[in-house]
Order: structure tokens, then C-alpha cells, then sequence
């Protein structure tokens, strides 16, 4: 990303770096930040959508600003300049590497999933390419700009030698005699004893024509085409964005450094240079996750936001559910997982769509199921529950003969468990039979990324549970 304009400079204060650049700055959701502009204008400057204040200095502007509570792409407007940038996850709730586990979990058990769920298969996938996925590209947004700047320092220091080269060399301009020359003298003009104009000789120059920079080469040039195949997907976002990236990777395969360097043809492996520099072996790493990404397939177009760390929580906890539920061999349908289009396979979650999972035994585990008030639903005979205060709308939902357990997944909540326990009492006091009106939640759980070991901690404990049949559960990517 680019500087702002007409000579302006944009400076954010982190913790740990203190004042650096804006297209060097690695952003966290939920954190504050000190920000400057220096330059002499008045400046109009606009955080996704908001205006941020400032006071004037000596040297232009500066100001304070909050990042959200989820991680993704986040937009300055300055004047009407438009500067992008990445919002990263909380390191306290999850990890770059947990977000990638939640992502990449969703969607292989997604395509398990896919095999319940009765939908027919002939559907038509012109136009759709195996090797992209909805993961990959969430992966390449994400974390591009961490390869970016693992090429700015590879390519201010690139691994080089020196190499010996033998050429025809004007006799005045040989500066050293080498072993190489005197022989070739020696067998060539020994009898005459005469020096020709010219003779053999070699030269040492430094190249970055090696093994660990033609990977590099080889990598970006597969970067390239695989951004080409994103940019001919029907969705012109994408296609924008892929485009933005390639001009970015043509850029870098035409730095001077990789000018004269030829892309490795031939088996990859990977040198004790690359695992012993720190950037280098980044950069091997970046590229490794990202050909881990290209075995999932379904669900790349669905525009739901994934980008919302808190909403990609709740999805990945619904899904590690249904996992449950298939692994103790419950598992009847899924079709409301999934809407076919023209395009493909796509996962169909989204707010209020009330996606059901169906078990065996007329059971089932709802995304987001609604309750209304009973007078919005006394004319739908298949409603069997109802409100007798609000809507309600709970993340998962589990039914059984009658009965519903509710979990209401808090990626939000670092503490005060108590509190938010306190507001799951609507759903087991507020839903009811409608025919009946007998109380039909028998248990209510939160789960959260986040466990306190503090005096909160009764609340994650099964002696807790099976007493008050409530509490919270820890449910956190990559650990049991």
C-alpha cells in the first residue's frame, strides 16, 4: 500500500516498534493506536467509514483511533485517497495460526459433510478451477502483506556468491596473471614468446544466480499464475483484488536482483542456507501453507463474513458439533448446508437462515434458529416453540425428543463469564412448548476461546454443569 500523497507522510505508534510507517504496520483488533500525518494541509481522514479526530501540530496532525473487535480488511480515506490495510486477530483470544486452523476445519469438514447431504452432483462447474479455494485466498489476503515484507529484506540482502568466469580479455586490461592464464600461455604461444592482443583468463563476479533464489524465483512465478485463475472467478471483487496482487508480484520478478536469475526446473528441497536464515525460511514457510490450502474446494464464493473473527468463532464451533455428531454416527442430512449454483458448491451459512443439520432419530442442531413471540407464530403449525417476551435468535441449537440444549459461542468475552451466563437464563426461562407451554431448554453453555483461571473458573467445571446445567466450556482451534 501506498503512502498518502502530495508529500504526506502517515505514521501509526505500536508497543513494541514504536512509530513506523503505515504499510509496515502489523494491526490487531481490539487495541489502540497513537497515529500521526505530517505534512502541511488539513487533512480529512476517515476510518472504515468513521471520522477520525485530530489536533494540529507543528508538523501536520495526529490522533488516537481503536481498532474493532474483528479482524479483516480495514480502509483509510484521506482526502478522499483510499489506503488499505489488515486488521489481525487478537493474539489473546486466537493466533494467526489458530484463524487458519478455524478456516481450514470449517471447510474440510464441510466437504465430509457434503457426502450426507442427498444433493445431487451433476450440478455445472464451468468456469471453476481446482486449484483455488475460499481458504487459499483468505490466506493470500491476509498474509500478503507479511510476504511483502519478507521480500523487502530478502531482496536488501539476497543470498549471492562469487563465481569464476573464463572469457577473451584484452591483454592490457588483465590486471593479475592466474594459473589459468599462464598455462594457456604457456601451451599456446610457449614457442614464440609473444603475448597475443588478447588472451584467456577469468574474472570473479558476484551472482545471485543460485539454488535458494531460483526457488524464490520459481514460487513467485507460481504466485503469479495462481492469481491469474482468481482473477477470471465471476466475482469482480476478487478479480480487483487478484489483479492488485499480480501487478505487485510482476514488480518483484522484475527487481534487479532476480533479473538474472533463472526459476529452479527441477525437485524442490530445502537447503540448510534456507532453514538457517530467518527470512528466508519465512518466506518457504508462507509458500508451504499456502499449497496446504489448495485441497479445499468447497465454499470459496460464499460472501459470508469470514473476515469477522468472532462470526468465523461461531461457525467453526457449529461445525466442530456436527463433526461430533457424525464421528458418534448420528449424522442423517446436510443438505441445508450447502446451496448449488451455476458456480459450484457453496456452504450456506448466514444470519437468520436457520441452516438445520438432521440426525438420526428426527434430531437436529440448528445454526442460529429463530424464536418469535407467540402471536408471530401461532399461525405456522410446524413451529413448536415460542417467546413470550423477544425474538430470540441463539447460535447452535440442538433438539432432542422435545428438548433443546443451547450453546452461544463468546469470542468476545476475555472475563466476566458470570455475566454473560447471567444472560442465557432468557433462553431457558423465555422459549417454551407452544402447545404445552412447558420449559423445553434443558441446558445452556457458553463457549469461548478464552478460559480464566481466576475465580470464574467454577463456571468451566463438570461439577458445575451437571449441578446447574449451565456454564462454560472452552473450545480453542488446534487443542482437544
Amino acid at each position: 500500500m501506498d503512502q498518502p500523497s502530495s508529500g504526506v507522510k502517515f505514521f501509526i505508534q505500536t508497543f513494541n516498534e514504536g512509530w513506523v510507517s503505515f504499510d509496515h504496520v502489523y494491526f490487531q483488533e481490539a487495541t489502540s493506536y497513537r497515529w500521526k500525518i505530517e505534512g502541511e494541509f488539513q487533512p480529512n481522514i476517515l476510518f472504515n467509514g468513521a471520522l477520525l479526530p485530530f489536533t494540529i501540530t507543528e508538523t501536520g496532525v495526529k490522533g488516537t483511533l481503536i481498532t474493532p473487535f474483528q479482524s479483516g480488511e480495514a480502509v483509510f480515506i484521506i482526502n478522499d485517497t483510499e489506503h488499505k490495510t489488515y486488521i489481525y486477530p487478537d493474539d489473546r483470544k486466537v493466533t494467526n495460526e489458530q484463524y487458519e486452523i478455524m478456516l481450514n476445519e470449517i471447510l474440510n469438514e464441510a466437504a465430509v459433510c457434503f457426502d450426507y447431504s442427498g444433493l445431487g452432483k451433476n450440478f455445472n462447474a464451468k468456469g471453476r478451477e481446482l486449484n483455488i479455494s475460499w481458504t487459499q485466498w483468505s490466506y493470500i489476503k491476509r498474509s500478503f502483506h507479511q510476504l511483502s515484507l519478507l521480500f523487502q529484506k530478502i531482496s536488501n540482502n539476497p543470498f549471492s556468491v562469487l563465481k569464476q568466469e573464463y572469457l577473451m580479455k584484452n591483454r592490457e586490461k588483465v590486471q593479475q596473471i592466474s594459473i589459468s592464464t599462464a598455462l594457456w600461455l604457456e601451451k599456446n604461444y610457449g614457442t614464440t614468446g609473444q603475448i597475443p592482443r588478447q588472451v584467456f583468463t577469468s574474472v570473479r563476479k558476484e551472482t545471485n544466480d543460485i539454488y535458494e533464489n531460483q526457488l524464490l524465483k520459481k514460487q513467485l512465478l507460481e504466485l503469479r499464475y495462481l492469481l491469474s485463475q482468481y482473477k477470471r472467478f465471476v466475482n469482480i471483487r476478487i478479480k480487483i483484488e487478484a489483479e492488485q496482487l499480480q501487478n505487485k508480484v510482476n514488480y518483484w520478478l522484475n527487481h534487479s536482483f532476480l533479473i538474472n536469475v533463472q526459476p529452479l526446473n527441477g525437485q524442490v528441497t530445502v537447503t540448510q542456507r534456507l532453514r538457517k536464515h530467518p527470512d528466508y525460511r519465512n518466506w518457504i514457510k508462507w509458500f508451504d501453507k499456502l499449497y496446504q490450502h489448495q485441497k479445499y474446494f468447497i465454499g470459496f464464493d460464499y460472501d459470508i463474513p469470514l473476515k469477522d473473527t468472532y462470526r468465523l468463532y461461531e461457525i467453526w464451533c457449529y461445525m466442530k458439533i456436527i463433526q461430533r455428531a457424525r464421528k458418534n454416527g448420528k449424522l442423517a442430512s446436510t443438505s441445508e448446508l450447502f446451496k448449488i449454483t451455476s458456480d459450484g458448491i457453496f456452504l450456506s451459512l448466514a444470519e437468520n437462515k436457520e441452516s438445520t443439520v438432521h440426525l438420526v432419530e428426527g434430531d437436529t442442531i440448528t445454526y442460529q434458529k429463530i424464536f418469535q413471540y407467540r402471536n408471530q407464530v401461532a399461525h405456522h403449525s410446524q413451529a413448536m416453540f415460542y417467546t413470550f417476551t423477544q425474538r430470540m435468535i441463539p447460535d447452535i441449537v440442538i433438539q432432542s425428543k422435545g428438548k433443546l440444549k443451547i450453546y452461544d459461542p463468546k469470542y468476545r468475552i476475555p472475563s466476566n463469564i458470570g455475566t454473560a451466563l447471567g444472560e442465557m437464563h432468557k433462553y431457558r426461562d423465555g422459549i417454551r412448548n407452544i402447545y404445552t407451554d412447558d420449559l423445553v431448554v434443558d441446558e445452556v453453555y457458553i463457549l469461548t476461546p478464552f478460559q480464566d483461571n481466576g475465580e470464574e473458573m467454577r463456571f468451566y467445571k463438570d461439577s458445575f454443569h451437571s449441578r446447574y446445567k449451565m456454564g462454560a466450556v472452552k473450545m480453542s482451534p488446534g487443542t482437544d
